[in-house]
């Protein structure tokens, strides 16, 4: 059966006719960064909208809407792509239009651990730290040589970028099916997500769970952090909270705290410590497994500060302890409060003052 042809529409030109702000840095690049119109990402400087120069292809980093010329011009405007194919069409190429992808019925569940350790590995060994990540990582107290040592890595700017790494891992025989981040767009293997940095999140024998992203623009001063996922999206795969491991797995003391990447700072700070770290003080899912399988004897708490002002912070503090203290012959202590937010900020204000 042939394929249906229609005018090539080009994706930026449609983008302006529908109002929308692009980044003017980005107009050389294949891939075109935009506001989106769909969730809300119109904000000075807010550009989560990929325009594909190649395909005359859209899809938002953060909410997922994704489509081309007409279905772009046609969901901003009200109209079938039919009329708004009619409204855009003048002057183009012929072109296919891509068939839109069949929805997802199923959650689709994690590959085991062993298979995601392997595929992240290498997508990070293939992947660079950018200098204003890298600084970042810096500023809050790590070596270079500890950042290497992390796996600390920029996720793929450019959707080109993140395809060919799809590519590449499929290529190395990974199976991207049921690996969180991967993702089909339109038939293709891709990887989803905002841009950020990606921090390894490790189990007790350092192998990685999955990864979170340190997002370049939050959207709220408490949602810096998101992880790699592609849960909802066509052949996607969820991720969970997976409880962070880092420093000295040999000690029987550990500090419990909130995030992977201010445990491993802490624990740089405080001489490889063994820290555990959960996603969320509600986030509580395999941290005692975690506290069992290390032999760990005693947790000192060592959560922000919010704790002490906020009670909800404060109700799921108090549900934790009660959780890991159902471990027999098991210590708990807490950490008194410091004017610092969290345990890395008061580590590294006091290596400062050393």
């Amino acid at each position: 059966m042939a394929v249906r042809q229609y005018d090539k529409i080009p994706i930026v030109e449609t983008a302006r006719r529908c109002g929308l702000v692009l980044d003017s840095r980005s107009l050389r690049r294949t891939g075109v960064e935009a506001s989106c119109p769909f969730c809300g990402d119109r904000g000075v400087g807010k550009h989560h909208l990929s325009l594909n120069t190649d395909t005359d292809q859209y899809r938002c980093n953060l909410c997922g809407a994704h489509g081309n010329s007409v279905s772009l011009y046609a969901r901003i405007k009200g109209l079938s792509n039919k009329e708004a194919y009619l409204e855009l069409a003048q002057e183009a190429k012929v072109y296919p239009m891509p068939q839109a992808p069949s929805p997802q019925t199923q959650e689709r569940q994690p590959v085991p651990l062993e298979q995601r350790h392997a595929a992240y590995s290498d997508m990070l060994e293939h992947l660079t730290l950018l200098d204003r990540h890298g600084e970042n990582l810096l500023e809050r107290g790590l070596s270079e040589e500890r950042i290497r040592a992390n796996g600390y890595k920029s996720m793929p700017e450019t959707e080109r970028g993140r395809r060919l790494l799809a590519d590449l891992l499929r290529s190395h025989g990974h199976e991207l099916n049921g690996l969180p981040g991967f993702r089909t767009y339109y038939g293709e293997w891709t990887l989803s997500g905002p841009n950020g940095f990606l921090i390894p999140v490790r189990n007790k024998d350092g192998l990685i769970q999955g990864l979170k992203i340190r997002l370049d623009e939050a959207d709220a001063p408490n949602r810096k952090y998101r992880w790699l996922s592609s849960r909802g999206l066509p052949n996607g795969t969820r991720s969970y909270s997976w409880v962070h491991v880092t420093g000295d797995r040999s000690r029987k003391c550990a500090f419990l705290t909130e995030g992977p990447l201010k445990g491993d700072v802490a624990s740089f700070l405080a001489k490889d410590e063994l820290f555990l770290c959960i996603g969320g003080v509600n986030a509580l899912h395999g941290l005692t497994d975690t506290i069992r399988a290390l032999g760990v004897r005693e947790v000192v708490e060592a959560m922000d500060m919010d704790q002490m002002t906020n009670p909800n912070v404060r109700k799921a503090v108090l549900a934790m302890r009660k959780e890991v203290q159902k471990i027999p012959a098991f210590a708990i202590q807490s950490t008194h409060g410091t004017p610092c937010k969290g345990v890395d900020d008061s580590l590294l204000s006091r290596a400062a003052t050393m």
